[in-house]
């Protein structure tokens, strides 16, 4: 025998078809309240978890950065050579910190030299000279240096270029600095060279006059204080020009302008200009 629905039961026997279908209405009506708070309840369940679990990694996150700092990113990668700066003429004008007190200063002669030369674009240049040498402003020694690249023998002479100084802080090819022994020593080692604080030096902009030199010249030179200084500097800018080493042509030769006489004539004379008789003298090179 089948069993009755639910209605059937909810339902006495004999009751009236009215009583039947209001009977029916009120359980479908229950059924229907049953659902919708089933569905609320999880729908509240559903909204409780996505907080809880916000929290959560909201806390999490927190740990992480707790642990301890994010790793660095990574150095952006250096650029292509052709691309890289390039480090103005004078970018080493200042001195290394520890030097001497007010060691490594200098005072720029003022004012526009004369252009030396009769032929050729102008290679402008500076002149400095270091503040406790008392060599005053600068301008004895810038008067020397124009002396001497305006003499006749000098540089000039090939009439492919002509020299003029101009002040700081206009544009300017190189700088000639007079420096104290333990200054030029510095500046020099900044591009490698060893001096000893003896010798001066030139690196890619820069002049460097050794003071002791410029003053006492060196011993055993048989020349002048006038001819070593203007060896000095013929030598010096002749490296800014681009010029290497030579060699001694000879016993009793004239020494080549960019023989290095500060270490000794090895037999040559002294001799301070690059051209003699109207036309460039040299030696062999040697590096």
């Amino acid at each position: 025998m089948a069993r009755g629905s639910a209605v059937d039961r909810a339902a006495p026997p004999g009751a009236p078809a009215r009583a039947v279908r209001a009977t029916s209405r009120h359980w479908h009506r229950r059924r229907r309240e049953r659902r919708l708070r089933a569905v609320l309840y999880l729908l509240i369940i559903a909204v409780v978890g996505l907080a809880v679990g916000g929290i959560m990694g909201n806390e999490r996150g927190g740990d992480r950065v707790a642990d301890g700092p994010a790793e660095p990113a990574p150095a952006p990668a250096p650029p292509p050579p052709s691309v890289r700066a390039v480090p103005p003429p004078d970018a080493a004008d200042a001195v290394p910190a520890g030097s001497a007190p007010k060691a490594g200063r200098f005072a720029y002669a003022g004012g526009y030299g004369p252009v030396l030369g009769t032929a050729g674009p102008v290679r402008r240049f500076r002149v400095a000279v270091e503040e406790n040498l008392g060599e005053g402003d600068g301008g004895d020694f810038a008067g020397e240096v124009d002396r001497i690249l305006g003499d006749p023998r000098s540089w000039i002479a090939g009439r492919r270029f002509r020299f003029q100084r101009v002040p700081h802080p206009a544009d300017a090819e190189f700088t000639i600095f007079l420096a104290s022994a333990g200054t030029s020593e510095r500046m020099c080692a900044r591009g490698g060279l060893r001096t000893e604080g003896f010798t001066s030096c030139r690196l890619p902009g820069q002049v460097i006059i050794n003071h002791d030199r410029w003053r006492y010249a060196v011993p055993d030179y048989g020349a002048p204080l006038r001819t070593y200084r203007a060896y000095a500097i013929n030598h010096e800018v002749g490296h800014q020009l681009g010029h290497g080493h030579e060699a001694c042509a000879g016993r009793g030769e004239p020494a080549p302008v960019m023989m290095q006489q500060t270490y000794g004539l090895k037999g040559c004379v002294a001799n301070s200009w690059p051209y003699l008789h109207g036309r460039r003298y040299a030696g062999n090179p040697v590096d």
